[in-house]
């Protein structure tokens, strides 16, 4: 079933698939939850199923008919999507939509308008949005889908129905990932572990962190007590013009060392609460090397390192500073 693929969320689809088969599906909705968990999918396939021609059950849609391709293909005339245009959604975005709500649905359904990251709404956008939802026109359903909804007027708060969407499991991420983006298993669970919650994030992450390249930095890593100095500079005036690059290789480093950290408390054959459980051998050579002081001190490092980068420090300058102390770190042994 479509909702099937609303990972992770059974109690949210339970609380609105009994909504629509009830006929109590509210006018506003206020979809709450980390970025990436399928809120936006979530009020998609609800809005497939106010509509589906050929429903295989009830508070269901079929991916077949005419009404579920269109939405499919977002050539439905009654399904409304805002985003943020740069970094606010508009006033102007507001009218175009109220205007549009004047008329009857276009195709004598229901309507649905989803306003994505709803917190970025600017105050006068804010304001307009408060006419629609004291007064909604009928068969229309407006989803307010936000991660904030702290930015929000207390009065659009309060005329909305709040649904929670909780963080997603590394597994159910990684189950995710291999059946909707193809990803073998290992790169599915490096992915999902380090998402925090979010499949948006995970689909991101591979999108940007290359997994072979996650094996070279993280070999630098453990290489850099035998590495000169010279060696050092090098790789860092490499690094300083690469922004996105220092980010990902500080990140990846952090891992490494928590899972460092984790193997030697658990010890070996553990995997449980690994992210890079595919590196064993490489973790127990490792953690053979460091005393838990160590790693706590090259943690505390790595962390200041990425603190002062957001203040557009001297970034080679930085990069240096720290992979000279790691390799002090390191070569301290115990």
């Amino acid at each position: 079933m479509p909702f099937d693929r609303v990972g992770g969320q059974e109690k949210a689809v339970a609380i609105l698939r009994n909504a629509l088969r009830n006929g109590r599906l509210a006018h506003a909705y206020l979809f709450i939850g980390p970025e990436g968990v399928g809120k936006r999918l979530t009020a998609t396939t609800l809005f497939k199923a106010m509509n589906c021609q050929s429903p295989p059950g009830p508070g269901d849609c079929c991916e077949k008919c005419p009404s579920c391709i269109k939405v499919n293909s977002l050539n439905h005339a009654d399904f409304i999507v805002l985003e943020p245009e740069g970094e606010t959604i508009k006033i102007d975005q507001i009218r175009d939509m109220q205007k549009r709500l004047r008329f009857r649905p276009l195709e004598g359904g229901r309507r649905a308008c989803i306003l994505d990251a709803a917190d970025c709404l600017n105050d006068a956008a804010s304001n307009a949005l408060l006419k629609t939802l004291e007064e909604p026109p009928q068969e229309t359903h407006l989803f307010l889908i936000t991660s904030r909804p702290h930015r929000l007027l207390p009065t659009i708060l309060s005329r909305c129905q709040w649904v929670k969407f909780r963080p997603l499991s590394p597994g159910q991420i990684a189950q995710i990932l291999q059946r909707d983006h193809s990803l073998e298993g290992e790169k599915a669970h490096f992915y999902a572990s380090l998402a925090a919650g979010s499949v948006g994030q995970a689909v991101a992450l591979s999108d940007r962190v290359d997994f072979e390249k996650r094996l070279d930095w993280l070999r630098f890593f453990s290489s850099l007590p035998q590495k000169s100095a010279e060696e050092i500079f090098e790789t860092c005036e490499r690094l300083a013009k690469e922004e996105e690059e220092i980010g990902d290789l500080l990140d990846l480093w952090k891992i490494w060392v928590r899972d460092l950290v984790v193997f030697k408390v658990r010890g070996a054959g553990a995997t449980e609460g690994l992210i890079n459980h595919d590196l064993l051998s490489d973790l127990e050579r490792d953690a053979a090397k460091v005393s838990f002081d160590r790693l706590e001190g090259i943690f505390a490092s790595i962390s200041s390192i990425q603190k002062s980068l957001a203040f557009n420090v001297n970034k080679q300058l930085a990069l240096e500073t720290l992979m000279l102390g790691i390799k002090k770190e390191s070569s301290m042994g115990h």
